[in-house]
């Protein structure tokens, strides 16, 4: 029989509860930022027309987990079963977003400034702090319930079977996402190299270079989507059961942002332009931009159906129990075998009446009486 790991039904509700609370906080920003400066500012800011307004919570990277954790919540709730995929999707990104938040809004002060243009002692600074706070603990929380939550399938319940994405669509999301992994790995040995002594902290960390208060460090940013695209890749090119949730999961959450940023350097006429001081990163930039614009659309196309891994499995029937030689009968009374005779006085055999007790004995010579009926035979 085929083994394969599936999410529990009560850790995929608790996870679906858990990223309904992420998508709220996420999409309550959203507003906040909406609000704040309206569709034509954040649409500026989405696409790089500007570098965001004061105090600006959100980037575009934020939408895209919006849309995640919405479909993981969906997904969840609905009994998918790309629900796993999705839910480690969101749960991973968002607690890279509230480890990274706790970080930078934490340490900023006048003196030491970790973004470019962040107000603190305001309503909208604090706030960020202290939910971002709460949401590390329910996203840590909800990364321990995810993974204690996984078994081995079958299990002794029918169950029917997790689903796996088809032959050809394994190899292909398995390669697409594998040139993912390449190229970040490359831009960040890029930027170790190019960036000297202080690269790791404005890197990894963002100290000085952030835009929103949500922001992700362009380092940090990379880590993450690291460790969520080389299982990925791992499990498309094995065909796992987790491949198409982790691989749509990774799709949702990079589609939106390659898709502005396109729009953004159509629009400031630097889509074909190369970085005069750094050639190599624009360079490595336009091929990560391809690859989440278009590999993402080809991760949709063919992680959108799978096959299951077995058929539906459901508990064997136990054989029927045979009398052995050298069976012993249980403890208790038994019913008599079928051709044990019954108990109790036995009917004479078909024939003459017998006479009465106490009558005179046959007279000498008498024949005996004819063999008949199914009794004993008389010897």
């Amino acid at each position: 029989m085929h083994q394969s790991m599936a999410l529990a039904k009560g850790a995929r509700i608790t996870g679906g509860a858990f990223c309904l609370l992420f998508f709220l906080f996420t999409v309550t920003w959203l507003v906040v930022d909406l609000s704040e400066f309206g569709i034509d500012g954040v649409w500026e800011s989405w696409t790089f027309q500007n570098s965001g307004g004061l105090n600006q919570v959100t980037s575009v990277f934020h939408f895209g987990l919006a849309l995640v954790q919405l479909a993981a919540v969906f997904a969840a709730f609905a009994g998918q079963r790309v629900a796993g995929g999705l839910l480690a999707v969101a749960t991973t990104l968002t607690f890279a977003t509230a480890l990274q938040a706790i970080i930078s809004v934490g340490f900023h002060t006048s003196d030491n400034r970790w973004f470019r243009h962040a107000e603190t002692d305001t309503d909208t600074f604090d706030n960020v702090f202290l939910s971002s706070l709460g949401l590390f603990l329910l996203s840590l929380i909800a990364g321990v319930v995810l993974l204690a939550g996984m078994r081995s399938w079958p299990r002794r319940t029918p169950s029917d079977p997790p689903m796996r994405p088809a032959r050809t669509a394994g190899v292909v999301a398995g390669l697409v996402l594998g040139a993912m992994v390449l190229v970040n790995l490359v831009w960040q040995v890029y930027m170790l190299v190019q960036g000297g002594s202080n690269a790791f902290t404005i890197f990894y960390l963002g100290k000085g270079s952030l835009g929103a208060l949500l922001g992700l460090s362009s380092g940090w940013s990379a880590l993450a989507f690291l460790a969520l695209t080389v299982p990925a890749a791992l499990n498309s090119l094995m065909r796992g059961a987790a491949a198409r949730g982790l691989a749509i999961g990774l799709a949702v959450v990079s589609l939106p942002g390659a898709l502005l940023s396109l729009i953004g350097m159509a629009m400031n006429g630097t889509l074909f332009d190369l970085s005069g001081a750094m050639p190599g990163m624009s360079i490595i930039g336009h091929l990560q931009l391809a690859l989440d614009l278009f590999g993402s659309v080809v991760l949709l196309a063919m992680m959108g159906r799978g096959e299951p891994v077995a058929p539906a499995w459901y508990p064997p029937a136990q054989a029927p129990q045979f009398a052995a030689p050298g069976f012993v009968p249980p403890p208790g009374p038994q019913a008599p075998p079928v051709w044990q005779p019954p108990a109790g006085p036995v009917p004479p055999v078909s024939g003459p009446p017998m006479p009465p007790a106490g009558a005179p004995p046959m007279p000498p010579g008498t024949p005996p009486p004819p063999q008949g009926g199914f009794g004993p035979p008389q010897y």
